[in-house]
């Protein structure tokens, strides 16, 4: 069987090796080098061909034999294919990825000013395409050179805005670069990081209702073209659309709010038997952290400090993928958990008349009437969630 592979030099978290097995019949193995160990790899006889990641793709460039006009133009090679004769063909399809992913997104950049965050090699890919599509204006902004972000300000008239930094990517979850309310005319926004699966820049675009795409379907597209490249025939363009739904659908975490007692624990670890995924608990991992239950720590410490607890091991669970989590009935009452449990997450409410909620060992539950606990949280229950089930039954 042939054998092809990823190079770079953190690569435990990539999810090439689950794209490449639904596009061909091939071995695909993660390789963490140094750049001393590249030639001698790059020749081995054990691999027909490579992906190439950071931050080997400008290096790599220069080892090949030959290199396609648009990799030559760009700068940079992310996939190598070795030749019978042994050579090395270098080519760039991060292109057609970015390009795919616009088109897919429906984010048109013709005749507009875009602004990309960071100069390095995905930088210049992206430029390459955003030139192909009619750009009017294209503004790179570093942190070191003269359009910076400490001047930012007076691209306020920005309409296209791509991050092609890693700020914001796993496990720096939840950081971004600009407020996006400093532009006035923003018809887009892109974010080529595809780890959490929204950053906060996308969480910010999608507040704001403007058109917005994080990268997985740029990974997608080009592992495609690699993987015709690979295998040296043409793969139906729709199975990018069917790679990248079942990868969406393979990463994407299933989280459950409602009010204490509802059941969210009880249908969680159902949900996760049933689709053999891992289950965690919020209010476990914030009892196993402090040695006590919820009720001690509310107890003898305050619901303040229970809620800041509450986050933190929220933000743990929350940056995981391809887990169900059951949250405690009162995560909605903290802002800043709706973002954390959006990032990679969709989000079910789980319904209970209040007459059947369980509430032996929840303290709020005890001290403060259910109906007036129902009242404060409703709104946000609803607000927060993408669909509810409706859990009446007898819980067993």
């Amino acid at each position: 069987m042939a054998k092809y592979g990823l190079i770079g030099e953190h690569l435990s978290h990539s999810y090439s090796p689950m794209i490449h097995k639904m596009f061909g019949d091939y071995e695909y193995d993660l390789l963490e080098v140094t750049e001393e160990e590249l030639p001698s790899l790059l020749h081995s006889e054990e691999y027909q061909g490579f992906n190439v990641t950071i931050p080997y793709k400008t290096i790599v460039s220069g080892m090949c034999d030959e290199i396609s006009n648009t990799a030559h133009r760009i700068g940079a090679v992310n996939t190598v294919v070795k030749r019978e004769d042994g050579t090395l063909y270098g080519c760039n399809t991060d292109y057609l990825g970015f390009r795919y992913l616009m088109e897919k997104n429906k984010i048109y950049p013709g005749g507009q000013k875009c602004l990309i965050f960071g100069s390095g090699g995905a930088s210049r890919t992206i430029q390459c395409v955003l030139e192909d599509l009619g750009a009017k204006e294209i503004v790179v902004i570093s942190r070191n050179t003269e359009e910076n972000y400490n001047n930012i300000g007076r691209h306020h008239d920005a309409t296209i805005l791509v991050n092609a930094t890693p700020v914001g990517m796993y496990p720096d979850n939840l950081r971004k670069l600009v407020d996006l309310g400093q532009f006035d005319e923003l018809k887009g926004v892109v974010d080529v990081i595809y780890n959490p699966a929204r950053t906060l820049l996308i969480l910010d675009a999608e507040a704001r209702g403007i058109p917005c795409a994080s990268g997985l379907d740029m990974l997608v597209a080009q592992a495609w073209e690699s993987s015709e490249l690979f295998q040296g025939t043409d793969i139906d363009k729709d199975e990018i659309l069917e790679v990248a739904d079942a990868l969406r659908a393979e990463m994407q975490n299933m989280i459950l709010i409602g009010m204490p007692g509802a059941g969210k624990t009880m249908l969680g670890r159902k949900m996760a038997k049933a689709q053999g995924r891992e289950f965690l608990d919020v209010d476990d991992m914030v009892e196993e952290r402090e040695g006590m239950s919820v009720a001690e720590i509310f107890a003898q410490k305050g619901e303040a400090y229970f809620r800041k607890i509450e986050t933190e091991e929220l933000e743990k669970a929350c940056k995981r993928t391809g887990v169900v989590i059951a949250t405690g009935g009162g995560v909605v009452k903290t802002k800043r958990n709706y973002n954390i449990i959006r990032q990679n997450g969709r989000v079910v409410w789980i319904k209970r008349d209040l007459d059947k909620l369980e509430t032996d060992g929840r303290p709020l539950s005890i001290s403060t009437p259910v109906q007036q606990l129902y009242d404060e949280r409703k709104d946000l229950y609803e607000s927060w969630s993408d669909y509810f089930i409706d859990n009446n039954q007898e819980m067993k």
